[in-house]
């Protein structure tokens, strides 16, 4: 459920960006992310029940209390599977860029861009 739930549209984003700033309120992510209302709102509980989000609410004495929302712990933990992600995804590129003919001599991991020199 949880790999069904991170790799949905979105939710990386909303990951990421509540990475960054620590804590944000419903609409300070929709207008971040220039997302649908109902979209984001399906993102944040589905993250909250998996307990990867929490929410805090503003002061109580106010009207309307604004909730902030911000990744757990465990979200954090969830997020690094984005940076593993990632860094398999290199290592996957300097594999398959060593399945060609002859002999590699090395391969020098330069990010996106890998230069294989032939012996």
């Amino acid at each position: 459920m949880l790999l069904n739930i991170i790799s949905k549209k979105n939710t990386r984003a909303v990951l990421e960006l509540l990475r960054e700033n620590e804590e944000m309120y419903f609409s300070e992510i929709q207008r971040e992310l220039d997302m649908n209302l109902g979209s984001l709102n399906r993102i944040l509980n589905e993250l909250m029940t998996l307990n990867i989000l929490d929410k805090r609410k503003d002061s109580e004495d106010v009207a309307l209390p604004k909730a902030y929302y911000f990744v757990t712990d465990y979200g954090e933990k969830v997020v690094e599977l984005y940076d593993l992600e990632k860094d398999l995804e290199k290592e996957s590129k300097i594999i398959n860029q060593t399945n060609i003919k002859g002999n590699v001599k090395n391969v020098v991991n330069m990010g996106d861009n890998a230069t294989v020199n032939l012996k």
